[in-house]
């Protein structure tokens, strides 16, 4: 997708947060916040390690994804899809706070008041940011679009019936027994805050990490 508005190295961290997030850069670039997610990003992790993770990401996303990442550079991936739904930086495992040696507090932000808005976690309910982005008057009325099943999720991702779907566990649960912090919707109604979500476990086919 080319936009000559932005300039080839915010198309290319548009282009690399599409896996990330789960939209279209289409999504992303409407939001008006590409360009300052990426200086953010950047800014927070350090440019050195910020380089480092786009290469490894943009290797990763070719081959099997996320478990090709080391633990920080998951936990810099987490932090950036974070950043697109809430529009806040998250505060980081300590571990990967240290391994960075971020020169900065540890703490969560929201990087503008209009990152708050254009979040993109309204948008996987329907719903919009309290004060902001009035649906219309009437669309109350409205019923939400329904949930697709799951049929139809495995049809939009080519997936079969026998595809296993998970994310973050080893194996398929049931939905009661599914890990609080891996439940969709927004961690201040639950009381977990993103430093209290663990942090991938270090594997032994994991890349090693030099200082």
């Amino acid at each position: 997708m080319s936009v000559p508005a932005v300039t080839k190295e915010v198309e290319d961290f548009v282009g690399l947060c599409v896996p990330l997030t789960g939209f279209a850069a289409f999504d992303l670039y409407a939001t008006g916040m590409a360009e300052r997610y990426l200086e953010t990003a950047r800014q927070q992790v350090g440019a050195a390690a910020f380089a480092e993770f786009r290469a490894a990401w943009t290797g990763a996303a070719a081959q099997r994804g996320p478990r090709d990442l080391s633990p920080t550079h998951l936990e810099v991936a987490r932090a950036i899809t974070y950043l697109w739904l809430t529009g806040a930086w998250p505060r980081l495992a300590p571990a990967a706070h240290a391994a960075l040696r971020r020169q900065m507090a540890n703490e969560e932000f929201v990087v503008t008041p209009e990152a708050y808005v254009e979040g993109l976690v309204w948008r996987t309910f329907h719903g919009h940011p309290a004060g902001a982005k009035p649906p219309g008057f009437g669309t109350w009325a409205v019923p939400p679009p329904p949930q697709p099943s799951t049929v139809a999720l495995r049809q939009d991702l080519g997936l079969d019936e026998e595809s296993v779907c998970r994310t973050g566990l080893t194996a398929e649960v049931a939905l009661d027994a599914v890990p609080v912090h891996l439940l969709p919707g927004y961690r201040a109604s639950r009381a977990i805050p993103p430093s209290a979500v663990p942090t991938a476990a270090l594997r032994s086919d994991a890349p090693e990490e030099h200082a």
